[in-house]
């Protein structure tokens, strides 16, 4: 080691030449190129400031030299005007013709208002005028400038207008003529014209500069009187708002400024008043012309300064290339060692400089870094666990041998293997989000068990220990993991866990020696019997006797146990607190190689919910929950019975049917509690007079059936039997009912049939006849009794059949659309009303008073509405394209049930929309029942219709609802008078009145009024003389076929 070396081997000083401190100074060319960029921007702003001062100060010069050329030559026009003012006497105003002299003399007022001069009476009519006199008497007095004048007496200077007569852009100078008293007689008005040459074409004929120009504004108008650029004479500036800078200029400041013009374009822009008219006259230049040469100077200071910098970059990166070399050749070589295929080897050292010196350090560490590898890599295959490191790209980079053995690769083949590939394909994916969740640092580490899968395709369980792997220099480079094999200790702990998971069960278990004393009892076998474990052990079973079982039960069972090992069945046991409970007992015997049993293992299941359950079942199945009472299950199974003993001992049986009579008022009166609690007071009371062989059931509802049996051989006591019960239940349920602090009355409706087994009849056709007795009883007045009436089932047999061949009818197509005149005055057919007929094939032609109330009871009354509808829409599309028919409209008929519909108003627009029909020529016709449910959403509907074109009729009016407060809210445009009111108008005074009535409420509201069923022409004379003058009836035409109503209608 050479004096000028210190102890590590590096030399202690450095020349200066070769020092790095030397290179260091290049730093300075970085603020010579900042200082540069800064010295030229701040120039440049600079210049362009003093330009703009400059430039502008010399703009305000120019712009004020014409403004006070323009309002001296405005001021010669005010006192010339003046003058003559003066020298009108109020002599000479009372003579148009030495007016019209006086002004034609005074030859100066010609030459300095180039659309003359005109001379004003007080009411602003004109005396007289040069240089013509073909506007003498027109009337000025409207005009703002004459008014401000008159009202404020003095001169004035008018607005920029376009002058009614002339059609031509003008402001005026008015003055005003006062005779010797001061008193204002007139005004003399100088009127320039902005479009003719003038004294302002000292503005629009000068330039300011090559493209910029002058802009005379009148202020308080914000419109332009004169300019440079001619077409923007009468121009109008923007609102106060849209350029501030105008605003300042108009509202009086002088001054220059940089702004933009209306067009967007930047102008260098300075204003002067005119203080005789308060106009401002404003010289504009663009900024593209004033700063032409600033922006010249900039561009070759920019490209000077790019030069230089351009210049200084290429200096210093050729001497930052040029001493870096040999450090980037040290880095590539690092690099390579990087890779763990190399062995780590000595640098050279090429530079004697402070690079040197680094090169040097580095050698000695990299000699350190291959002993410490050497020990490392020793104690990786020596370790019993498997060791690796992961990258951040999730391969693998370094392993040990254990890692190879363990997963069946080569040692070589290993590295460079993704990770996740050594997992098994079950948790693949959750092993790749927890390995890029802890690259990611979202996971600090992992300790988990995972199952691995090897070269050869079999599977092993590992215990994974896992962290970030962080370098010496504190960066993450990937992860560091250790796999240990736990395969034997997870089978080992599984077959303890299952063992323990199958004696702690939910099922009772004991094990006892082969003696039967309990050695080890579970949790359920204490939460099930009431014993804890310390109480149980040491115990015989016999602990559990319920003493339901005698000597030979258990006898039998240990006899089992004995010759089978086993022993199962339902046993009943006794809890710690006397409870006896029924349980599912099987007991095994565990047997010694030698086939002695050493242990007996009990288990056993409590059955006392399934038992409750099983009857809480049977509860609901054939019982009533509110009630109590047998349901119509329970009640078809006894009344099967009670037909079977009645066949055997020839005995009758009879059905008592009980309806509530107004049960459905009561419930929506008083609410549902209120109801249950009644039926739950009928149950009883019928439950009171019945035998102990009768039933009573609750089938549904409010209605409730008696079963009596073996009551007489002979029908009628059978009978008269059946009725004495039936009279006392009726009796007994009429009394007051006490619920909630309040009597509630009620009575019953009772249908009874008698029955056997003789007649060979169904179960539930005994059923089916008391019920229809049960009606009859309703029908006769309620709370009474009936017996069964044959004809009754009758009607209601023709009835189902009625409905069967409606429902046919509706999927056939089996109705027709007739349509009945509706006539206005005398004869003339102003619409139809559309009325369905249904075509039965075999009965003929049915009238709707038998099968629209059955449609509206089964809801047929929806399609068959709807097909109505479509129908009447598709006729009114064909009459449209007919001159002699397109007039007509069609009524069509609307039921409750169809209009409260969700959508019934689309349908009726989809229909129209479908048929291409004019919805103006559809009417509704409603019935006021449609108002009892939901008025308000009824209202609604109409509306939505009625903005649409379509029409409403209210039909039948003054038989339902009636309510004038909803009727004044419909928006209707026609009453119908009910056929009913007008067959008898002319006998029944009632009717009558009722008729006067709706014709007097129609024209009230303001709604036109139509009577049905008119027949008679005195009929018809009646009507009309009390208003009605539209009408529908045989007296015109019935209701007739599409093909019979066009005849009748070409004879109309």
């Amino acid at each position: 080691m050479t004096g000028s070396e210190g102890n590590s081997g590096i030399p202690a000083t450095v020349s200066a030449r070769q020092s790095l401190k030397t290179k260091v100074t290049l730093i300075t060319l970085l603020v010579f190129v900042l200082s540069l960029w800064s010295l030229s921007y701040y120039a440049s702003r600079m210049l362009r400031q003093d330009m703009e001062r400059l430039l502008g100060e010399q703009q305000f010069a120019t712009v004020s030299q014409v403004a006070a050329q323009l309002n001296q030559a405005l001021q010669a026009r005010v006192s010339a005007l003046e003058t003559v003012a003066r020298a009108i006497s109020p002599a000479l105003l009372d003579k148009p013709q030495a007016l019209q002299v006086f002004l034609e003399q005074q030859i100066i007022l010609k030459t300095l208002f180039n659309a003359g001069v005109h001379v004003l009476g007080p009411d602003g009519g004109v005396l007289g005028l040069v240089p013509e006199a073909s506007r003498v008497g027109a009337d000025y007095f409207q005009n703002p400038t004459v008014q401000a004048a008159l009202s404020e007496g003095k001169t004035s200077i008018g607005a920029p207008t376009h002058e009614v007569l002339l059609k031509q852009p003008v402001f005026p100078v008015i003055t005003l003529i006062r005779d010797a008293g001061g008193r204002v007689i007139g005004a003399l008005a100088g009127v320039t014209n902005l479009d003719q040459p003038s004294f302002l074409d000292m503005i629009s004929q000068s330039r300011y500069g090559k493209t910029g120009g002058y802009v005379l504004i009148a202020a308080q108008q914000r419109r332009v009187l004169a300019a440079t650029d001619k077409s923007r004479v009468m121009e109008v500036l923007p609102a106060p708002g849209g350029n501030p800078a105008i605003d300042r200029f108009l509202q009086g400041e002088e001054g220059s400024t940089v702004m933009r013009n209306p067009l967007g374009l930047e102008i260098l822009a300075s204003d002067k008043s005119l203080p005789a008219a308060g106009w401002v006259l404003a010289a504009v230049l663009p900024t593209a012309e004033a700063f032409a040469p600033v922006r010249a100077m900039q561009q070759r200071m920019l490209l000077a300064t790019s030069l230089l910098t351009l210049l200084a970059g290429l200096v210093v990166w050729w001497t930052i290339k040029r001493q870096l070399a040999p450090l980037l050749a040290t880095a590539r070589r690092l690099a390579a060692m990087a890779d763990e295929k190399q062995a780590l080897r000595a640098l050279p050292v090429t530079h004697p400089d402070e690079i040197g010196q680094v090169v040097k350090g580095f050698n000695r560490l990299l000699g350190t870094l291959g002993q410490r590898e050497a020990l490392l890599q020793q104690i990786l295959d020596t370790s019993s666990v498997a060791i690796f490191l992961v990258d951040r790209q999730g391969r693998i980079t370094k392993a040990n041998q254990r890692m190879a053995t363990l997963f069946g690769y080569p040692l070589h083949e290993l590295q460079g293997m993704e990770y996740v590939a050594l997992v098994h394909p079950a948790q693949r994916e959750t092993g790749r989000k927890n390995m890029l969740a802890l690259l990611d640092s979202a996971l600090q580490s992992v300790d988990l068990e995972r199952l691995y899968w090897r070269a050869d395709q079999t599977e092993f369980w590992g215990h994974l220990t896992g962290q970030r792997f962080v370098d010496g220099n504190g960066e993450e480079q990937g992860l560091v993991g250790v796999i240990a094999d736990i395969t034997q200790r997870r089978q080992t702990e599984a077959e303890l866990r299952i063992a323990a998971i199958a004696f702690e069960s939910e099922q009772g278990m004991a094990i006892t020696d082969p003696q039967g004393v309990m050695l080890r009892v579970n949790r359920a076998f204490s939460a099930i019997t009431g014993y804890s474990a310390p109480e149980a052990v040491g115990q015989n079973p016999r602990l559990l006797s319920s003493g339901r079982h005698d000597a030979a039960f258990y006898a039998a069972m240990w006899d089992s146990l004995v010759r089978e090992g086993a022993w199962q069945g339902e046993i009943w046991n006794r809890r710690k607190n006397g409870e006896v409970f029924p349980e599912w007992l099987t007991i095994s015997a565990v047997k010694d190689p030698a086939g002695q049993a050493t242990h007996y293992v009990a288990t056993f299941t409590d059955l006392s919910t399934r038992k409750s359950a099983e009857d809480q079942i049977k509860s609901l199945a054939f019982y009533d929950t509110l009630t109590g009472l047998p349901n119509r299950r329970l009640l078809l199974d006894r009344l099967k019975q009670a037909l079977a003993s009645g066949a055997r001992h020839r005995r009758q049986g009879a059905l008592l049917y009980i309806d509530l009579d107004d049960f459905k008022t009561l419930n929506n009166t008083y609410g549902h509690d209120v109801g249950d609690q009644l039926l739950q007071e009928v149950a009883q009371r019928l439950s009171h007079y019945l035998r102990a062989g009768d039933t009573v059931a609750r089938p549904g509802g409010d209605s409730f059936v008696v079963l009596l049996e073996a009551l007489s051989t002979n029908s009628v006591e059978a009978a008269t039997e059946a009725e004495n019960t039936g009279e006392k239940i009726r009796l007994a349920l009429s009394q007051p009912y006490q619920i909630a602090d309040h009597a509630h009355r009620s009575t019953a409706s009772i249908g009874v049939t008698l029955f056997d087994d003789r007649q060979q009849e169904g179960i539930d056709e005994p059923l089916k006849r008391a019920e229809l007795a049960m009606y009859q009883a309703k029908t006769a007045g309620r709370n009474t009794l009936r017996f069964f009436d044959p004809q009754m089932q009758t009607a209601v047999m023709a009835m189902a059949a009625l409905e069967a061949d409606l429902r046919e009818a509706v999927r056939s197509n089996q109705f027709l659309l007739y349509y009945q005149a509706q006539v206005s005055g005398e004869r003339q057919v102003a619409g139809v009303e559309a009325l369905v007929r249904w075509q039965h094939p075999v009965r003929g032609l049915v009238p709707p008073a038998e099968f629209i109330p059955l449609a509206e009871q089964t809801g047929l009354i929806l399609p068959l509405g709807q097909w109505v509808l479509e129908t009447a829409c598709a006729q009114l599309a064909a009459w449209a394209s007919q001159p002699e028919r397109a007039h007509l409209t069609v009524a069509v008929n609307v039921s409750a049930l169809q209009f409260h519909q969700a959508d019934f108003v689309a349908q009726v627009l989809a229909a129209l929309k479908r048929a291409g029909a004019n919805p103006q020529r559809l009417k509704l016709e409603l019935t006021e029942s449609l108002l009892v449910h939901d008025a308000e959403d009824v209202i609604a509907k109409m509306i939505t219709l009625k903005e649409q074109g379509v029409g409403f009729s209210l039909d039948d009016f003054g038989t339902g609802y009636s309510s004038l407060s909803y009727l004044k809210r419909l928006p209707l445009n026609q009453l119908k008078i009910d056929q009913g009111f007008v067959r008898d108008i002319l006998h029944d005074a009632n009717d009558a009145a009722i008729a006067k009535m709706v014709v007097a409420l129609a024209d009230t509201l303001g709604l036109s009024v139509i009577a049905e069923g008119v027949e008679t022409e005195a009929q018809r004379d009646f009507l009309a003389a009390q208003g009605c003058h539209a009408y529908q009836g045989h007296l015109y035409s019935r209701a007739l076929p599409i093909d019979a109503f066009e005849a009748f209608m070409r004879q109309v």
